[in-house]
C-alpha cells in the first residue's frame, strides 16, 4: 500500500522550471522568500540562486544527443564571453558597454562564419 503522505521530490529540472516560471512572473526585484510559492525553502532558494548565477557566467554551450552518446560544445571564445561580460557590466560608461557588445557581435559572426563556411 502507497502512503499517500509519502513526499515525493521533484527533478532538479523541474525545480529550475518552478523557479524560473516565478521569476518570469514578477516585474519588479523580490525576496527570495517568494520561491517558497515553488514550494523551495529559503536556504535551498539560495543555493538555487548561487547556481543559477554561476552558470549565467560561464560560456555558452550546445548539447547534442545522439543514441549512443552526448556531445557537449563550447560556443564561442575567450574574447566573445569576455566582450559580452563587458557590455552587461552595468558599471561600465554607456559608450564602452556599446563598443564590447559591437565587438561581441562580430566576433559571434566570425565564429559562424568558421564553422558554417557557405
Amino acid at each position: 500500500m502507497s502512503n499517500p503522505q509519502r513526499r515525493t521530490s521533484r527533478s532538479m529540472l523541474a525545480r529550475a522550471m518552478a523557479i524560473f516560471k516565478i521569476i518570469n512572473y514578477m516585474d519588479e526585484p523580490f525576496a527570495k522568500t517568494k520561491l517558497t510559492d515553488a514550494n523551495i525553502s529559503p536556504k535551498a532558494a539560495e543555493n538555487w540562486l548561487d547556481l543559477i548565477v554561476f552558470i549565467q557566467n560561464q560560456p555558452k554551450i550546445r548539447v547534442t544527443k545522439t543514441k549512443r552518446i552526448t556531445l557537449v560544445e563550447k560556443l564561442g571564445g575567450r574574447f566573445s564571453q569576455m566582450s559580452l561580460n563587458y557590455f552587461l557590466d552595468e558599471n561600465q560608461p554607456i559608450e564602452k558597454r556599446m563598443r564590447s557588445l559591437e565587438a561581441y557581435a562580430n566576433s559571434v559572426i566570425v565564429q559562424q562564419r568558421l564553422t558554417n563556411p557557405e
